[in-house]
């Protein structure tokens, strides 16, 4: 028994008890049955969407910035939660009214990430909720943007990668041109003899969105300052398009006909994950730079610190 890990000792302390947990496995078990079409749905849009892609990403921070927080399950104590209860009706009514009466997609998938939020925080109280609140501002974001609406917003990243990508190409003498008012409507990029629809070449937006909840998960895992974390957020989009369009501009010459195209997507696919490792990379440096610097970075030592 002494071997316990510490936030179990913690949670036994403050009054928990076995059923306690027993209880919440039941319920939220449940939650999820309930609403297992619109989980399996958001998953295969994960998959299919690229502007969903970034959903992967969501529950791995959350339990990170659950992690680094262990230490406040001393804090935890049993009791009823009326911001659970409110969530779970909230979610009730997304899930069936949306669905049913509507047609409203991501309506539906908001009410089963809402129903399974509700169903947690009334099954263990107000102070899960206050100790673990930047986790818990994370799962809206894993019903995945309408396809529409992100291709919409996706417009402008998608021009700034562009233009981007012809200046530094036009350095070394090599002409990209990007068309965005053609006959018939589509928006492309030409290097060399190889013309490329614009979505499919610049895909900024998903790298953008990943590196942002990266971010996030960097931010709020540490003890920073209100500022400095809004000027790490500010900048990760600025950084996340910029390496996005050296990454493209790297690999374009690969569709220029010097490679098979299932090869150059291939390539483009696994450079967009370097991509976002170098951005953070980045980000994470200029935190290091402002320590160096002396820049007042740090507010408090984490409760998870080692004691």
């Amino acid at each position: 028994m002494k071997h316990k890990p510490k936030a179990i000792q913690m949670l036994a302390r403050n009054g928990w008890r076995s059923s306690d947990g027993v209880r919440l496995a039941l319920t939220l078990a449940a939650a999820i049955a309930l609403t297992w079409p619109a989980w399996n749905d958001m998953a295969t849009a994960a998959i299919l969407n690229d502007y969903a892609r970034p959903i992967v990403l969501v529950i791995p921070i959350m339990c990170w910035l659950i992690w680094v927080r262990r230490a406040r399950f001393r804090f935890i104590r049993p009791g009823s939660s009326s911001i659970g209860w409110v969530v779970l009706f909230a979610g009730l009514q997304f899930f069936f009214m949306a669905h049913h009466l509507y047609g409203l997609r991501s309506a539906w998938h908001l009410g089963a990430v809402l129903i399974v939020a509700g169903t947690i925080f009334a099954c263990t109280g107000n102070s899960v909720v206050r100790q673990f609140l930047p986790a818990w501002l994370l799962m809206p974001l894993l019903v995945p943007v309408p396809y529409t609406l992100a291709a919409l917003i996706a417009t402008p990243f998608q021009l700034f990668e562009a233009y981007v990508i012809a200046s530094l190409y036009g350095v070394f003498g090599v002409g990209v041109e990007v068309f965005c008012h053609n006959p018939g409507g589509a928006r492309r990029l030409v290097v060399g003899s190889t013309s490329l629809p614009l979505d499919t070449a610049c895909k900024g937006l998903p790298t953008m969105l990943s590196l942002l909840l990266i971010s996030y998960g960097f931010v709020f895992g540490s003890p920073m300052r209100p500022l400095v974390r809004a000027s790490l957020l500010l900048i990760s989009p600025v950084v996340a398009l910029l390496c996005s369009a050296l990454a493209l501009g790297g690999t374009l010459w690969l569709y220029d006909g010097r490679s098979a195209l299932m090869t150059a997507d291939l390539i483009r696919a696994l450079s967009e994950w370097a991509t976002l490792l170098l951005a953070f990379l980045l980000i994470a440096g200029a935190l290091r730079v402002m320590v160096w610097a002396s820049v007042p970075v740090h507010q408090y030592h984490l409760a998870s610190a080692s004691r």
